[in-house]
């Protein structure tokens, strides 16, 4: 863990672009029994770019639902509104040189497993908020981790270090 966030990076792989997108880092952290669990962080994401996303929730009653979204948003809009009850999010990523056949893919940006984070991207994790956290993920509450990022209430961010100087501030 480095000062800005609670992603551990992984150096061995940070050379490659490819394997930098895919295995970005890990996350170690406790649920709210306080055993320890990790998980992956992906990059497959850019943090202003706008996404289209498809993602599978699980209503109260049990069923899944799968969605996919009718407009572009970026990574932090789509997080901050659509949190609660996912289970897996997927974004359409184009390209660099398409084809006329293959255009792009679908790949995965959140995986869930027992109600805790398996993989999510790092542009997901770093907008979610304690809020986010204690809503939609009651399982993964870690308020040691939270102490650590400087957090004092739910609006605060879960993953990274929350300060004034980094704020937005609404003008």
């Amino acid at each position: 863990m480095n000062n800005l966030n609670a992603i551990r990076v992984n150096n061995e792989t940070i050379n490659n672009p490819v394997d930098k997108k895919f295995n970005y880092g890990r996350v170690f952290q406790k649920d709210n029994t306080g055993k320890l669990f990790d998980f992956m962080v992906t990059n497959h994401m850019e943090e202003d770019k706008k996404y289209k996303f498809r993602y599978i929730t699980k209503c109260k009653a049990g069923f899944q639902i799968i969605s996919e979204t009718n407009y572009e948003q970026t990574p932090k809009e789509f997080i901050g509104s659509t949190y609660g009850f996912l289970e897996n999010v997927q974004v359409w990523v184009e390209y660099d040189n398409p084809t006329e056949t293959n255009k792009g893919l679908w790949l995965n940006v959140l995986t869930t497993k027992g109600k805790k984070f398996h993989c999510i991207d790092k542009n997901f994790l770093l907008n979610l908020k304690v809020g986010n956290m204690h809503n939609a993920w009651k399982k993964m509450v870690d308020f040691d981790l939270w102490k650590r990022m400087g957090t004092k209430t739910h609006a605060d961010y879960a993953y990274k270090m929350n300060n004034v100087a980094t704020e937005e501030v609404a003008a």
